[in-house]
């Protein structure tokens, strides 16, 4: 058996099991502000360019640029944004990151959404089983750990950054341009990094806007977002926003 067959036979093997804990875990979520359904979202995404097509190939040398002309500092601030929490927001909604304040209000209401959007991703993700860019031009290096063996498309990382962005927009719409920007950096770095292609994010960007939309319709979600509106507006110094 050839060493490519050999890596390929274990990433089978490999999905099959995540595929398997995912289905385990899906029957045994629960969600707070979402139906669960991801039907219809799924449907919203038609499907990524075939890997050995030239529309892939045209994204794979974007990476492979992007992977050229990346910075040390850029490496780094794409790595501390691996982690998917709302303080990586802050300074584009004005805190000072060294010293965030404690708003557990919002704290509680982005940590429900995040959890209530992953399996959205995932139910999209297990549909086209889209490999990473890495696993298909080798030339490609991440920079970012700990995604082998996942999936691409759409990106988690886009959905969770533009999800925030239309959260926090709502919460504070003073700081809408800003979120708009750190939403579109946060998201991009997946490429720089040679973990996603653009078409990833743009797909995470459109499935962001079906689930903020979504968001909205829960009474729990916009009673939690009141709260946390009201909290930030404070800790922001700005006044009460108007119902």
């Amino acid at each position: 058996m050839t060493l490519t067959r050999r890596n390929t036979l274990l990433a089978a093997v490999w999905l099959a099991l995540l595929a398997s804990a995912g289905t385990w875990w899906w029957q045994n979520k629960v969600f707070h502000y979402l139906p669960g359904s991801t039907d219809e979202f799924v449907a919203l995404f038609p499907p990524p360019s075939a890997a050995d097509s030239a529309a892939t190939r045209r994204e794979l040398d974007e990476l492979l640029e992007l992977q050229r002309a990346r910075t040390p500092a850029q490496v780094d601030t794409a790595q501390d944004d691996r982690t998917k929490d709302v303080s990586r927001f802050y300074a584009a909604l004005g805190f000072d990151p060294a010293d965030p304040p404690k708003l557990p209000a919002l704290k509680t209401l982005t940590d429900h959404v995040e959890a209530d959007i992953g399996p959205y991703v995932r139910a999209a993700k297990d549909k086209f089983r889209r490999l990473r860019p890495y696993e298909i031009e080798p030339r490609l290096k991440p920079c970012i750990g700990n995604v082998q063996g996942d999936l691409s498309y759409p990106s988690g990382h886009a959905t969770y950054g533009y999800v925030m962005e239309g959260v926090l927009a709502e919460l504070v719409p003073e700081r809408r341009v800003s979120l708009e920007r750190r939403a579109d950096d946060f998201a991009r770095q997946r490429m720089m990094c040679g973990v996603h292609f653009r078409s990833d994010l743009e797909a995470g960007r459109t499935g962001a806007h079906y689930l903020v939309e979504h968001l909205n319709e829960s009474a729990q979600f916009r009673r939690d977002a009141h709260s946390a509106s009201s909290e930030l507006r404070a800790a922001l110094e700005l006044p009460e926003k108007p119902p």
